[in-house]
């Protein structure tokens, strides 16, 4: 029998970069022309960026202000992360990974940032060694809340998809992991509120990344 493993989202729930990345985002919109309320930019945190920026600009994805935002969001970004480095992981995140592969635990995250960005982030905080598989939006034909993108974790770590659980602060999180047929936990220390995390099929609720690591070992001793 394959080993138990856990997939996890990354900003919000990893990595505590909600707030980091509405005031990068709206900074550059506002620099390009388009004021937008704070929550509005906020809702679209654990979505791809282009899609995002598109949206948000009432652009087609193509056009030349979409590659330019793009280009400046992830140069911002990246510095942003490279000087919090691991003080950007949200409390027991590294202590809380490393209990869960001391006890035999597969780990993988699923993100709607590219691969290259991925792994940017989990280099920077110093947590690549505590995770075996990354799956970027870029990896599959549909994002999230589609189950390819869980699936394919799945199988980068050969693990069947009943053994797996999803942790996320996002709906689309919490669908996926529905869809792909494992269990979930939804966190709401980042994006999400509890009641539409449950509303969406969360099987569990924590509300530290403490609590998910006592959720995952009590159901996996």
């Amino acid at each position: 029998m394959s080993a138990r493993a856990v997939i996890f989202d990354l900003d919000g729930t990893l990595v505590d970069s909600p707030a980091a990345i509405t005031r990068i985002t709206g900074d550059l919109l506002r620099e390009m022309g388009h004021e937008l309320p704070d929550a509005e930019i906020r809702a679209t945190v654990g979505k791809p960026l282009e899609q995002n920026l598109a949206r948000l600009m009432g652009l087609e994805p193509e056009h030349p202000d979409i590659v330019k935002a793009k280009t400046l969001y992830r140069e911002r970004f990246g510095a942003y992360v490279r000087e919090r480095r691991g003080d950007l992981l949200y409390p027991g995140v590294r202590e809380g990974l490393d209990r869960l592969r001391g006890r035999g635990t597969r780990t993988a995250v699923a993100t709607s940032k590219t691969l290259d960005g991925a792994r940017k982030t989990v280099r920077a905080t110093d947590i690549a060694d505590l995770i075996e598989a990354l799956v970027g939006d870029d990896m599959v034909a549909t994002g999230k809340p589609d189950p390819e993108m869980a699936l394919h974790a799945a199988g980068l770590l050969d693990t069947d998809p009943e053994r797996c659980t999803v942790v996320g602060d996002t709906v689309g999180d919490i669908r996926m992991g529905r869809a792909a047929g494992m269990a979930t936990i939804g966190v709401t220390y980042g994006v999400g509120e509890e009641a539409e995390l449950l509303a969406s099929g969360a099987g569990d609720i924590a509300d530290s990344f403490a609590e998910v690591v006592d959720l995952l070992l009590r159901e996996n001793p």
